[in-house]
């Protein structure tokens, strides 16, 4: 028996991983359209500084996401980020905000959140570069193609991707059109946030803070999230002062196609007005661009699972939230419905 999974972000990563551990016999192949694992888990290096521009950190609210992360993926340099997150208003206003937010585990690693990914990947067959266009499905199972490329056929496909470009690939693969019409309803209840993210560096690390991070709770001001990359323990930042500023849905599409410099002038005055410091020149500055941040609206995944045999779908958008362990649940319980499915 044979799976194909479309993408290698957290979710299609923690359901093969699943699967392998529970011994069915199955062979397994993990499509991903660019050249690394964990999709918006992201790292980058730039400058002598190691810094996570895409998902700031994970969460392990429930005994088995904590073994995971702890126990099963086990790594020397995970740490969990003892500083609280604080709050900021429209004002900019700073203050303790949640008691939640101040207590919570927050994981990352030394190397970059993208470990997590590498460590989900480890020993599975990752193929990279490979932009699945269409999928087909016949007596025999389904097929997957890469334009021309015929990949090969599986018994069940699991697709990951965000909700518009799977759903994207369901309309452009010759399905059943009642089948078709089913999931593409279903998907298209989820709309995404986009979101700009702009890291700055600055020749010093700062003074301390009480806080690692700073998130806007009511949505009124340019900046969504703001994270001292610098005080994460082991990470590598040549001495520097790194800021995340992950910026606000209508802020990040109003200045989409702004020049980087610009983007950083931008960044840096809001940074300087919300810390109350001297920080309108930084060193340097990098900038990230999410289509796909944060989904709106959830598809859920009994019934896409229920339109077609073998076609399976995970992803924050059947979680309804992008946070990156609900995508590992996800991944989770996509594994426990293929296995039902092809389990001797």
């Amino acid at each position: 028996m044979k799976l194909m999974i479309i993408g290698a972000g957290v979710a299609g990563l923690a359901a093969a991983q699943r699967l392998r551990t529970m011994k069915l016999g199955l062979e397994i192949v993990i499509f991903e359209k660019s050249r690394g694992v964990g999709g918006r888990v992201a790292t980058r290096r730039f400058n002598g500084a190691t810094f996570d521009h895409g998902a700031q950190y994970v969460k392990t609210p429930s005994a088995a996401l904590r073994e995971l992360l702890t126990a099963t993926l086990a790594h020397d340099s995970l740490h969990n980020i003892d500083l609280p997150v604080w709050t900021f208003d429209h004002e900019g206003k700073i203050g303790p905000g949640d008691a939640k937010l101040l207590t919570e585990s927050k994981w990352s690693w030394e190397e970059g959140n993208t470990q997590l990914a590498k460590e989900l990947a480890r020993g599975l067959d990752v193929r990279f570069g490979q932009q699945i266009t269409h999928i087909e499905r016949s007596e025999n199972g389904w097929t997957l193609w890469a334009g021309e490329q015929d990949l090969g056929r599986a018994d069940a496909v699991l697709m990951t991707p965000p909700a518009p470009q799977t759903g994207a690939l369901i309309e452009k693969s010759n399905l059943d059109p009642e089948a078709t019409a089913r999931l593409t309803n279903e998907l298209n209840k989820v709309h995404y946030r986009p979101c700009l993210t702009i890291t700055l560096g600055y020749p010093r690390r700062p003074r301390p803070r009480p806080f690692y991070a700073l998130v806007n709770t009511d949505k009124q001001h340019p900046v969504s999230w703001l994270a001292l990359e610098h005080i994460k323990e082991g990470r590598k930042t040549a001495g520097q002062g790194i800021y995340i500023l992950q910026m606000a849905p209508q802020w990040s599409l109003d200045h989409w196609d702004d020049q980087p410099e610009a983007l950083a002038g931008e960044a840096a005055q809001l940074l300087t007005s919300l810390l109350d410091q001297p920080l309108r020149s930084p060193l340097w500055s990098n900038r990230q661009g999410w289509r796909f941040a944060l989904p709106d609206g959830r598809a859920d995944p009994a019934i896409l699972n229920a339109v077609l045999p073998g076609l399976y779908f995970a992803g924050d958008y059947t979680a309804g939230q992008g946070r990156v362990h609900l995508a590992i649940e996800q991944g989770w319980a996509a594994a426990a419905a293929i296995a039902q499915q092809l389990k001797p």
